[in-house]
């Protein structure tokens, strides 16, 4: 194949895949637009944000070994064509009763979408690309689909300027260049020269995809509903209970195949394990953080969209410099000092973001560059995880191909972001209902309604709440608003140290990693290319 022609294919790939990423912190930034503009809850919004990652975590394995059955072109435009249709969808949910029912679903078809797209693109790669070239065109996809998560916030601050569904639109026109340039550029599938494992799409673990796809569901939605309806609710309980069930009857069934949907086997290696487990970690951290910081920005420090988005440029510049540092590093040294320097800069990091955001004067700051400093090291902190880890557990792996083990990693980093929303969500409206409270009990404001104010704030102007505290006098509401400034900053300072509490296991992690930095099984350019993944 002609460089010319590669140079194309990669192109389409890159946008098809960046249009993704782009979505993952662009719908977070402006969630407090969609939320004020189809009337959802703080609850609802959070399922927005969260049922994208859960649907692409519980697709991704399946997904793998569907564009082994199927062929990875086929795959691809699939993929493409479903992120596409979801996006329209979300666009046009219509402001009704149903509104949140309807986008919830178009969300969780984007997130399959997502899922066959990043296998499907790897395998194409792997398959056009002679040799030689591989880690360079791997190293160019990573690190320019990577780098396009960093475009969410500023375009979603311009385009919420016009219309929350413009930030669905977008993908539209993306998804057309796309399917047409690798519809165009890429030979039909099973074409000599190919080089890629066919199995036949029977052979698919099917019922192993479902049970870990419903069990991933199941622990999601209970631990996301707890808080509002009680630990001790059957319901919780049940979910939690069939959860464990169905993960206990997954594991039962795949050591049984012959094609398992997860080869369990992978899982014998200690530092793959550690490696895996600090990929969960970091997702449940880097996922959620956009979505605390845009309402912050927007809610308690009182700012518009675009000057939101340029706020939590000061997290993604700290992610980035230590991305490309921490790639140095685990080359150098592997993912003992990776993991043990992550630990200490991002605990710090967090630690004195919950300081810094949880204490503002009522939420309005005359500066925040303590606070932005604090994101630099923060962002830091957890630009060092992704990349190592990912390239770690390809290292790592037994018996498995890269594509599988891309597959279980990307598993893990999309289960670990919805169960980071699941959990932190509720953990900052629980406090956030607190302190609102406490700061309005002499106005009269009671428990039930404070829970209600929290619940439905829906814009950085605090239109939710302004709503509620309609019938008070004008001089009031606004000391009222102050209140509720200052009442969500402390919620998400509770969040940023929780996200100080889960940095410190990286460093637990670092002290019972094998010292012996091993056999690395990928080159240290492919390395490299994996490091900008994140």
């Amino acid at each position: 194949m002609s460089s010319k022609k590669l140079s194309l294919i990669l192109a389409g790939l890159i946008i098809a895949v960046s249009m993704t990423n782009i979505d993952s912190t662009i719908v977070s930034l402006s969630s407090q637009a969609v939320q004020s503009g189809l009337g959802f809850t703080a609850g609802g919004i959070q399922w927005v944000v969260n049922a994208y990652m859960l649907a692409a975590a519980a697709a991704f394995p399946i997904c793998g070994h569907l564009s082994d059955a199927l062929g990875y072109k086929k795959i691809m435009l699939t993929g493409t064509f479903l992120f596409a249709l979801g996006s329209l969808a979300c666009a046009l949910v219509p402001a009704t009763s149903s509104a949140l029912t309807l986008m919830l679903a178009a969300r969780a078809l984007q997130g399959v979408g997502s899922a066959m797209m990043f296998p499907a693109a790897i395998g194409i790669l792997f398959s056009y690309s002679a040799p030689a070239f591989r880690a360079k065109n791997m190293a160019l996809f990573f690190a320019v689909t990577g780098a396009m998560t960093c475009l969410g916030p500023i375009l979603g601050s311009w385009l919420v300027t016009h219309s929350w569904r413009d930030i669905f639109f977008i993908n539209l026109p993306l998804a057309v260049a796309a399917i047409v340039m690798i519809a165009l550029m890429i030979p039909a599938d099973g074409q000599p020269g190919e080089d890629q494992r066919r199995i036949d799409w029977l052979s698919v673990d099917w019922l192993g995809g479902l049970l870990v796809g419903t069990a991933m569901v199941a622990l999601i939605v209970s631990l996301q509903q707890g808080q509002s309806l009680g630990w001790s609710d059957w319901r919780i309980i049940g979910g939690l209970g069939a959860s464990v069930l169905l993960f206990t009857l997954f594991i039962a069934w795949d050591v049984r195949q012959s094609h398992p949907v997860i080869k369990l086997g992978v899982f014998a290696s200690k530092p793959f394990n550690i490696s895996q487990f600090a990929m969960l970690v970091a997702a449940v951290i880097f996922q959620p953080i956009m979505y605390f910081l845009s309402v912050y920005g927007l809610l308690a420090l009182n700012r518009s969209t675009l000057m939101t988005s340029l706020f939590i440029l000061y997290f993604f510049f700290g992610y980035l410099v230590s991305a490309l540092f921490g790639a140095r590093l685990f080359s150098k040294s592997g993912m003992k000092p990776v993991l043990l320097l992550a630990g200490i800069v991002a605990t710090a990091g967090f630690a004195w973001m919950s300081v810094t955001a949880g204490s503002l004067d009522k939420g309005l700051p005359t500066n925040t560059l303590w606070l932005s400093l604090a994101m630099v090291v923060a962002g830091a902190g957890i630009g060092f995880m992704f990349s190592p880890s990912s390239t770690d557990t390809v290292n790592r792996a037994i018996g498995a191909s890269y594509g599988e083990v891309t597959a279980i990693n990307q598993t893990f980093k999309n289960f670990g972001g919805a169960l980071g929303m699941a959990v932190l969500g509720p953990l900052c409206t629980h406090y956030f209902a607190q302190d609102i409270h406490w700061g309005l009990s002499k106005y009269g404001v009671s428990v039930d309604q404070a829970r209600s104010i929290a619940n439905s704030v829906g814009s950085g102007a605090s239109g939710g709440a302004s709503s509620q505290l309609a019938s008070l006098p004008a001089g009031v509401r606004k000391a009222v608003m102050e209140v509720v400034r200052a009442s969500y900053a402390t919620g998400s300072g509770k969040v940023f140290l929780a996200m100080a509490c889960l940095s410190v296991v990286f460093v637990f992690l670092a002290l019972v990693y094998p010292s012996k930095h091993g056999n690395l099984l990928v080159s240290e350019e492919v390395s490299g290319a994996i490091a900008s993944e994140a």
